[in-house]
């Protein structure tokens, strides 16, 4: 997704793929947060669960970042 907003022809196009990774990691942040703390924390007993956004939205964003964005 970075290398589309670097590529892009002009400004429309950057921002139009800057918004999508930011949608993107704000519907990752939101999925995660419900499904670590409906599943995992359930079926894991050492694991805490997610108390504010901010927590989700690091795990969010370091988990696209091992993916490769």
């Amino acid at each position: 997704m970075i290398k589309d907003i670097v590529n892009a022809e002009n400004k429309s196009d950057a921002l139009r793929e800057f918004l999508m990774l930011v949608l993107a990691l704000l519907i990752t942040t939101f999925l995660i947060r419900v499904l670590w703390n409906r599943s995992l924390v359930k079926h894991i007993t050492i694991l805490k669960p997610i108390d504010n956004l901010l927590d989700a939205f690091v795990l969010a964003l370091a988990l696209n970042v091992v993916r490769g964005l």
